[in-house]
Parts: structure tokens; sequence; C-alpha cells
């Protein structure tokens, strides 16, 4: 698949995923990826949670339902931390949004399938439950849980709007 073929063919997927593990080839793939995303003034805010562990993400499935965490034989957890003293800007969301967009797209390129969990961590008894789980310090947000496997089913991406409705060029 082609550059841009993959950024037409990705897609959200909540269902569940098939037994077969992610080799280790693929699961560096993946982790090399987001951390080549680009960094505000090179300042990595990002850290992740790579899990493989059957138990461990038997458990995160417990605790986020509904996106196929359960059934995922890799779940990916992205980490921020605001690093503002560094330089007082804070990039945080800017850099963990840029690696994000590289997983995603790694894990399309790779034929298999994921999908962005942010909206559920906002609830207080849900980011308590994983930060728990996953022993996450307190400096640390808790900012996506991305199960990824081969999906059990094709999946599709939504149509888009056009480009007209979206975009203007010179001025507004």
């Amino acid at each position: 698949m082609d550059f841009f073929e993959v950024i037409n063919n990705r897609y959200s997927y909540r269902g569940t995923f098939t037994d077969e593990k992610l080799s280790d080839e693929e699961i560096s793939l993946i982790l090399k990826s987001a951390i080549a995303a680009p960094s505000g003034m090179n300042i990595k805010t990002t850290s992740y949670i790579a899990i493989t562990d059957e138990d461990i993400i038997n458990k995160l499935g417990k605790i986020i339902k509904g996106n196929g965490t359960k059934t995922a034989p890799f779940v990916l957890v992205l980490l921020t931390e605001d690093k503002s003293g560094i330089s007082s800007m804070n990039f945080e969301i800017e850099n963990y949004s840029a690696a994000c967009q590289n997983i995603l797209l790694s894990v399309t390129a790779l034929g298999c399938a994921t999908v962005w969990t942010d909206g559920i961590l906002r609830a207080k008894e849900i980011n308590d439950a994983v930060r728990f789980l996953l022993n996450i310090p307190q400096n640390k947000t808790i900012r996506a849980v991305l199960p990824i496997g081969k999906p059990t089913k094709d999946g599709e991406p939504k149509e888009k709007k056009p480009i007209e409705e979206l975009v203007v060029f010179n001025t507004y």
C-alpha cells in the first residue's frame, strides 16, 4: 500500500480481533513510527506503555468496554507529561496527536486495525482504574488507549466531506 492509500484506507475499528499475535518486528515498526513523530521544540512529552501481556490486556478491556481492547493482542497506551518549564510552552497535545496519527497510519500499513480511544479516559473512575492497573505515575496524563490487531471483520473508512466544504484558498 502506498502512502496515500494508507491515509485513505485508515478507519476506526471497534470490533474484536483475531487470535493472531503481532510479530516483534510489527510492534517495533509501530513504536518507531510513534517515536518518529514531530515534537514541538524537540521536547519529547509523549511516552508509551506497550502491552502484550494477555492478563493485563484482559483487565484493561474490562475497564475500557466496547472498543475491542479485551481481544487485542497488543495495546498501546499514550501518556504525556507537562514539560512547559523547559521552554515556557506546552506541546503535550500537539506531540501526542502527531504520534497517535503516525501509529494509526503504521497500523493500517501493516494490515492491522485500531481505534483512537480517548474520550472514555476523561471519566475520572475509568482514568483512575487504568492508572492503578498500569501503575502510571501522577505526573503523566493518560491520553489514549489503542487496541491493535488483525480485525475479525473488514472495515471501511467513513466518507469524508469534499475539499470544497472544508478548504478555502488565500483568504476566508
